[in-house]
């Protein structure tokens, strides 16, 4: 072998060596930001807030034109339950020289949501109204500016905000803006303002009729003057509006027409809103009790046995079943009736899931529906 080819040869080996080196044995190349961010975003969606609030810290200090993250951050802050930190993060964002219209409105966002963690409502509206500024029909800022107003009880602003978010495509329950109204008339009969209150209450009706609200605040309003032809009026209005919550006027309905002296209107009012609501349990059980109550046992058990479904989680229906049968003597039906509700029970407690409330045929130790699994 001569001199040359010698030396390209330990010159080849060398260079093999160099290489080998390098890619088997080199330390590793840092980590990118970007993988970095990677890694912050899975740390979020695993629910370890702080070991990515941590992270981008940092992404955050080797970048400080990673706007992006400075903005995680400030959510970060605020999500862990520190407001405070969010807002100067995301105002730092804000004043930031040269910053774009996406990023300023999107830390106006941010800083909305800050305030409103805090329950300061005067600075969270200012924030989404600058969205708005720049976009007349940007429904975040819309739907923001109704939940500020609800939550600061401005009732005025929030109709306002309900109209303009729903004008812009949003799709908020039509009977709002008349629960609102009659909030503000609760409020005037709050400081002794009947007469304003009756006034509001009335604008509620007209806002949106199909509201049981502020027909109930009539009633009561009527009934307290002693006027009590028309809150019975305005009662049955709203137990109409209202089924399950109506039952809770059916006493006072009962001893109105016994104070007017209209005491065979009671079963003729039960027997409307029963013909009306027929599937309506808490209308047949209302029916039921007057039954009871005038001795007419049979027809009171007549009615709570046509019941297709009972519900067992009524006590007002298994009490009154239970006592008409005891008072007709039917010792076998009573007992039958209270094996059946404590097996109902039983089953109810035993094989119904804590998470979802889903209930089994049979005991599960896994959850059909939302896979919990019993500890026990």
């Amino acid at each position: 072998m001569d001199t040359i080819t010698f030396i390209f040869l330990i010159l080849f080996v060398v260079l093999v060596g160099v290489l080998v080196r390098y890619f088997f044995f080199s330390n590793p190349k840092k980590t990118s930001a970007h993988d970095n961010e990677i890694k912050a975003l899975n740390y979020m969606l695993a629910g370890e807030q702080e070991k990515a609030l941590r992270l981008l810290r940092e992404i955050g200090h080797q970048d400080t034109a990673n706007l992006g993250v400075f903005l995680q951050v400030g959510d970060l802050n605020r999500q862990l339950g520190n407001p405070e930190a969010a807002i100067r993060v995301h105002q730092d964002v804000l004043n930031r020289q040269g910053i774009s219209q996406e990023i300023s409105l999107v830390a106006h966002e941010r800083l909305a949501m800050d305030f409103e963690a805090l329950k300061q409502y005067s600075q969270a509206i200012q924030h989404a109204e600058a969205i708005l500024s720049v976009n007349k029909k940007n429904l975040w800022a819309l739907r923001a500016l109704h939940r500020f107003a609800v939550r600061s009880k401005n009732w005025g602003s929030a109709i306002k905000a309900f109209q303009k978010e729903n004008a812009a495509g949003g799709t908020a329950n039509p009977l709002l803006p008349a629960i609102y109204k009659t909030q503000e008339a609760l409020q005037a009969k709050a400081s002794g303002k009947n007469a304003e209150a009756i006034t509001l209450l009335k604008q509620a009706i007209r806002l949106n009729s199909e509201c049981a609200a502020p027909y109930y605040h009539m009633g009561k309003i009527k009934q307290d003057d002693g006027n009590f032809k028309h809150a019975i009026d305005f009662f049955t209005t709203f137990v109409e509006l209202d089924p399950t919550a109506g039952s809770l006027v059916f006493s006072e309905i009962e001893k109105m027409y016994f104070e007017l002296g209209q005491f065979e209107q009671v079963e003729q009012f039960y027997q409307r809103l029963h013909k009306k609501q027929p599937e309506n349990l808490e209308i047949v059980i209302a029916l039921a009790n007057y039954f009871e109550r005038k001795g007419e046992y049979r027809d009171a058990l007549s009615l709570l046995e046509e019941i297709k479904e009972p519900d067992y989680n009524n006590l007002s229906f298994i009490l009154g079943h239970l006592n008409i049968l005891e008072k007709l003597g039917h010792k076998d039906a009573l007992k039958s009736a209270i094996t059946e509700f404590t097996d109902s029970d039983r089953r109810k407690r035993i094989l119904t899931c804590p998470d979802c409330g889903h209930v089994s045929d049979d005991p599960r130790y896994i959850c059909d529906k939302c896979g919990w699994v019993n500890p026990s």
